[in-house]
């Protein structure tokens, strides 16, 4: 079986989900001041959302390309339990997903600033908050029901969209078969040439291309790639 990035299975599990979460703005404000807000299908989205953040990690750890990595030998040295403290010390390093940050674009209203950090307490070494909440929720529904907040569930999902669309088999389904890494370059570049800039960087495009604008964009979130200045 190929794998589920390069066929876009990742992907479209991602649509899914945020199609659930948008056909259900219809039904709630979705804006900051309202992210406490909790319910049952608020519930099953997030543990929908975590299992797939969890399998999505689970199969990343399988590519050859992370084994050349200092800080993948090493913790391939220590056997270490495969969970989200093992995925941060083994992703983290590789794609800084502690500074990757998500617009969030759709709504009648700003959610907040529009503007969120997914992975932000990696730096801290500590799970997402939303990553807490989904695992109360999955393992105690009903003693931990309130935890299944809007706050949570679109942290989680902006989670998904930036481990899709930093991935580098999923970018390159992304750009060949989806309308959803665009950029500002002049339209005399080709396909070929952008496939091989994301080649050269693990977090966004090489410094040498930072004058131009490299964005992954669906409905409900837009990512501005960084350029990678190492």
């Amino acid at each position: 079986m190929e794998s589920p990035f390069s066929e876009g299975l990742a992907w479209y599990r991602y649509l899914s989900l945020q199609d659930e979460f948008i056909n259900a703005t219809r039904y709630f404000p979705f804006e900051k001041a309202h992210g406490q807000i909790w319910s049952e299908f608020f519930g099953d989205l997030l543990v929908k959302i975590g299992n797939s953040v969890d399998s999505f990690f689970r199969n990343m750890l399988k590519d050859p390309l992370f084994d050349l990595f200092p800080n993948v030998i090493d913790l391939k040295k220590k056997k270490r339990k495969k969970d989200i403290n093992y995925f941060r010390d083994f992703f983290e390093p590789i794609y800084q997903l502690s500074g990757a940050e998500v617009v969030v674009v759709y709504g009648l209203t700003l959610y907040d600033s529009n503007l969120i950090s997914p992975f932000a307490m990696f730096r801290e070494n500590k799970n997402p908050k939303w990553w807490d909440a989904y695992n109360h929720v999955k393992h105690t529904w009903f003693d931990c029901l309130k935890e299944a907040t809007l706050e949570s569930v679109v942290g989680g999902l902006g989670e998904l969209f930036l481990l899709n669309v930093l991935h580098k088999k999923s970018q390159e389904y992304l750009i060949r078969y989806q309308q959803v890494i665009i950029s500002d370059f002049p339209e005399t570049v080709t396909q070929i040439l952008k496939l091989d800039l994301f080649k050269q960087s693990m977090i966004g495009v090489p410094r040498n291309w930072d004058s131009y604008n490299f964005i992954a964009q669906t409905p409900l979130f837009m990512h501005f790639y960084r350029s990678d200045r190492d």
